[in-house]
């Protein structure tokens, strides 16, 4: 048996490398196909996601899901916005609305095109009513026969799928045997026929439609319901009414009369029972629809693609795609989303979308609402495509695989994220697993405790969940939770022709140890190497220390020096700036010069700046001004490696709301933060500090150094000529890895004495464990006996 699994392990790996890159030819144009995603999400519900690219340079990418009808666990379900034939709603919206235990709609696209303007006479909004005829659980919110456009339907029992234009007819009948045709269901503006219209509750409150015809309101006979290919019976529940716009009951309908249908309707009166019949055909064949959504056009049609090109011409050539197909002889359902608009994604044609889904095995396709609507969504993984927009728009309706199992959170079975693993040589790579329950539903995107392993031609595990490449060729990565396995094929790609180093230059404070970020590239996968496959060593060991097996270096006293890995004939350098900080704060602007910082107002007129001790004071005259603020403008590299920026000033009676600090990390964009005071006391100490941490990640050697550019305050409304004085008395750094300690007190004690020249020897000795940064005392850079001899002179005096 394990030799059967280890044959079709390899197998999978064989067939996964000629998958890898897929050619399609799409209406004469040649694709090369990287499949980006492959997972599944649901019981029998595979997602995909495609990125296709052809030699003339046009790119799609596209999202793609096939679930299974025949699984027991899936149904299919419309959705209407706001569950009304009016209102919009994004597609994410619908499904959090509409899940519930037993029903969890786990994955959808949006559905039809839809009205964006109008109002009933009412005032009740029309934006969202579906162009064409939609059916929700067997509940009908629109029933219109319109050729232009194009449904997909399945029954009450989720099978026969069927795409194509539904003709929609029925009769009433009363009970002297007058019978008169239905025309449809929920008609806007319908045009004048001998015919009768059937208005339910999912309209609006009336009926909006003029006065004239005839109209009366109607209930379902006891024991009956609405459905189609078979009689069923209504009573009227009041008069006819020729006023126009009826209110329609909440448990009701309406049958508006038209031509001889009016005299039809006039003639009933309160308690009259009628006939109703209701079919549905779509290609001369009758249908019993519990789900239909519509849209256009059906661009493919048994296997065949349509011309329908004719159709876009009015929003020119290529957009953003949704489509419904049916694929498997019915057996599976399409959804189908192509991303457009955008420079990373060139969006399709009807035609192509159609050629492509037949493709991927589909037989019928009807294109759905597209452009900004496209949409493509997971319960589980949020929204799979990048709508035009920017963000999800609101549509008229959607369309949604629903899981029908029971809510289940225990973990029955585990996946790879990724479906293949493509290491670069010597590459680190950690992957992450999906969790599901025993009905198949992914239930956990990110499951941990999972542990790995995998052949040593291939490479090794570290940490129980880490794959270190340093093998070659094919193999397969196994996980273990629990009983549990998954596997993923894992591919070493090239010999380390493309190792280099991440930064190009680093800043250390000699405090902190820093592993040498390497890279490997092989064509467009770049990855995390493990830094210990190169040999390391240092340009100046007095400035920075570096081990040569592990590539972990850190700086011993200020200055520069550089940093070599090598790996056969590989070696790339690095710079290292050491800048040692010498107390827990520091000044940010050392020997400040208030004449060199630039400062302007608004709100405010006769500033002076005065310089005092380590700071300075501002006075000015209150003045009139739009967005009263302060601003003190320098370009200032900050010190080494600066746990927190921290502001020290007395506002005196000047108005400050908050201060914003205009920071630049390592050149990168400018950041704004913003520090607001808990309270502002006239004439108090305001000390402000902003954390490295909040702002950018300060174990990232790419952020540093960091530049200042700008402090400012902004200011409420000053009197206008009050005198107003600010003392700026601290721009300060903090540094957590120098403590914080009355110089000499080595043991912590709070006094200075005897005990810490005992504690400074042991440190020297190497029989304690005290901070560099304290027992430095004459501030040299290294600890050693001329510190003993320091310290003595300071407890003498």
């Amino acid at each position: 048996m394990k030799k059967q699994v280890a044959i079709l392990a390899l197998a999978c790996v064989a067939a996964f490398g000629a998958q890898a890159s897929t050619q399609y030819n799409v209406r004469g144009t040649v694709y090369e196909t990287d499949t980006l995603f492959h997972a599944m999400l649901g019981p029998g519900t595979s997602q995909t996601s495609l990125l296709m690219r052809s030699e003339a340079g046009r790119q799609m990418y596209v999202y793609y899901a096939k679930i299974d009808l025949t699984n027991p666990y899936i149904s299919f379900s419309t959705v209407m916005g706001k569950d009304h034939i009016a209102g919009t709603e994004t597609v994410r919206s619908m499904s959090e609305r509409k899940s519930r235990p037993g029903a969890r709609y786990f994955l959808g696209v949006n559905g039809d095109f839809f009205y964006t303007s109008g109002n009933t006479s009412r005032g009740e909004s029309k934006i969202g009513i579906p162009i064409g005829p939609c059916i929700v659980d067997g509940e009908i919110y629109k029933a219109n026969t319109n050729s232009s456009y194009t449904q997909f339907a399945l029954d009450a029992n989720n099978q026969n799928p069927i795409i194509g234009s539904t003709k929609f007819s029925g009769s009433v009948t009363n009970a002297a045997g007058t019978k008169i045709n239905v025309g449809g269901v929920n008609l806007l503006n319908p045009s004048s026929s001998n015919r009768v219209i059937i208005y339910n509750s999912h309209f609006f409150s009336g009926t909006d439609l003029p006065s004239g015809d005839a109209e009366i309101a109607m209930r379902l006979a006891d024991g009956e319901s609405f459905v189609f290919g078979k009689p069923f019976k209504m009573v009227a529940i009041g008069a006819p009414s020729t006023a126009g716009d009826m209110n329609i009951p909440a448990d009701g309908f309406v049958i508006h009369g038209q031509g001889t249908g009016n005299d039809f309707v006039k003639a009933l009166k309160e308690g009259d029972e009628i006939t109703v019949e209701f079919h549905a055909k779509i290609d001369g064949k009758e249908i019993y629809p519990h789900t239909m959504m519509s849209s256009w056009p059906n661009s493919l049609h048994n296997g065949e693609v349509t011309e329908t090109e004719y159709l876009l011409e009015e929003f020119g050539t290529n957009q953003p795609v949704t489509a419904v197909a049916i694929a498997d002889g019915g057996k599976t359902i399409m959804f189908l989303t192509i991303d457009g608009r955008s420079p990373l994604s060139s969006g399709a044609r009807t035609t192509e979308i159609a050629d492509l889904l037949r493709l991927l095995g589909a037989t019928d396709a009807v294109n759905m609402d597209s452009g900004g609507s496209s949409t493509f969504y997971s319960s589980s993984l949020g929204v799979r495509n990048v709508p035009s927009d920017g963000s999800e728009r609101p549509d008229g309706n959607g369309i949604f695989a629903v899981y029908t199992a029971p809510d289940d959170s225990t973990i029955a079975s585990i996946a790879f994220v990724d479906w293949v693993a493509k290491v670069p040589k010597y590459g680190i790579y950690r992957p992450k697993f999906y969790g599901y329950n025993k009905y198949g539903l992914l239930i956990d995107t990110d499951l941990h405790g999972v542990t790995i392993s995998c052949p040593e031609s291939v490479g090794h595990v570290q940490q129980d969940s880490v794959f270190f490449g340093d093998g070659a060729g094919d193999g397969l990565i196994t996980a273990h939770y629990g009983d549990m396995t998954a596997t993923v094929p894992v591919q070493i790609f090239g010999d380390g022709e493309g190792i280099k180093f991440k930064n190009d230059s680093i800043v250390n404070d000699t405090y902190r140890d820093y592993v040498v970020e390497v890279t490997n590239t092989v064509g467009d996968i770049t990855m995390p190497i493990h830094s210990s496959v190169l040999t390391w060593s240092s340009s100046d060991e007095s400035v920075v220390k570096i081990d040569a097996e592990t590539g972990a270096l850190r700086g011993v006293a200020d200055g520069e020096a550089f940093v070599y890995g090598t790996i056969g004939e590989f070696t790339d350098t690095m710079k290292v700036i050491v800048e040692r900080p010498t107390a827990h704060v520091m000044p940010l602007d050392p020997a400040l010069d208030v004449s060199t910082w630039k400062i302007t107002q608004t709100g405010g007129k006769n500033a002076v700046s005065t310089a005092h001790g380590d700071g300075f004071t501002y006075t000015y005259t209150g003045a009139s001004g739009r967005s009263p603020k302060i601003v003190l403008t320098k370009t200032v590299r900050l010190w080494s490696l600066p746990d927190a920026i921290r502001i020290r000033f007395n506002p005196g009676e000047a108005p400050v709301s908050n201060v914003v600090l205009g920071l630049r990390p390592n050149g990168q964009k400018m950041s704004y933060q913003t520090l607001t005071p808990d309270t502002v006391i006239a004439d108090k100490m305001i000390q402000l500090e902003l954390p490295t941490s909040l702002w950018i990640d300060a174990d990232d050697m790419m952020n540093y150094p960091i530049v200042l550019s700008t402090i400012q305050l902004n200011m409420g409304t000053s009197t206008t000529g009050k005198e107003y004085t600010i003392d700026f008395d601290g721009f300060e750094l903090v540094y957590d890895a120098v403590v914080d300690t009355k110089t000499g007190d080595i043991n912590g004690d709070g006094v200075v004495n005897v005990s810490d020249v005992t504690a400074l020897i042991n440190k020297i000795l190497s029989l304690a464990d005290f901070s560099d940064a304290v027992c430095d005392i004459n501030a040299d850079g290294v600890v050693n006996v001329s510190d003993v001899t320091a310290l003595i002179n300071l407890i003498l005096g």
